[in-house]
């Protein structure tokens, strides 16, 4: 009798622990799937991931506003860089972010880290980014589109949120871009170290949520 009363207890347990487990797994999931893709511009079946922390970085190479060629090997290997992913001129959000950087960027520099913008918008557009921002570092335009596509940040947008780009900010994505193509990247940033390795990432499809000031410098490599 007694072995039976514990043997149920056991299995009472089990199941419990069981059930919970579930309602766990079930409250994450519906968490995941409550976020609203599409109110960024985003199509859920086509979601860039952003490269991992640990992960080498791409081997790019920018092109200047004069033609010149940059490799991303030649900047990282003397110093730490910082590269942060924008929008556009048109974007209010991208405006505030950035002023805040052309503030305070030597705070950056200041620990021995070059911080480097990229846009998918064109270098005649990065001279309107520049005039709201009155940003004072180096800003590459993705000409072509291969550097979002190499930190896996890129996505097409959605017809809708284009149209709401077009009624609500009177800008055209797509002629707002260096390639003509209805584009963006996710407001992502990266701290590579000297050894070409990406030491911290931040990456969220809702434009509103960036890394700070403070986020980067403790994040900067000792």
């Amino acid at each position: 009798m007694r072995k039976f009363i514990i043997l149920s207890i056991v299995i009472t347990s089990l199941l419990a622990c069981k059930k919970n487990k579930q309602v766990k797994e079930i409250k994450t999931t519906s968490a995941i799937d409550t976020v609203d893709y599409s109110a960024y511009g985003m199509d859920p079946e086509y979601l860039p991931k952003g490269l991992e922390i640990g992960a080498d970085a791409p081997q790019i190479v920018f092109t200047t506003a004069e033609n010149e060629k940059v490799k991303l090997a030649d900047l990282y290997k003397n110093q730490t860089v910082v590269i942060i992913f924008y929008r556009g001129f048109w974007c209010p959000v991208c405006n505030k972010h950035l002023s805040e950087f052309a503030t305070r960027a030597k705070e950056i520099e200041a620990k021995g880290a070059k911080l480097i913008a990229i846009s998918s918008e064109s270098y005649e557009n990065i001279v309107q980014t520049r005039d709201k921002t009155n940003a004072n570092f180096t800003i590459f335009s993705d000409v072509d589109g291969s550097i979002m596509k190499a930190f896996d940040v890129n996505y097409k947008v959605t017809s809708a949120y284009q149209a709401i780009i077009a009624e609500k900010l009177n800008a055209s994505i797509s002629e707002t871009n260096a390639t003509k193509e209805a584009v963006l990247p996710v407001p992502a940033t990266y701290i590579i170290d000297t050894n070409g390795k990406i030491v911290y990432k931040q990456f969220n499809p809702n434009y509103k949520i960036r890394a700070s000031i403070e986020d980067i410098i403790n994040n900067l490599p000792k």
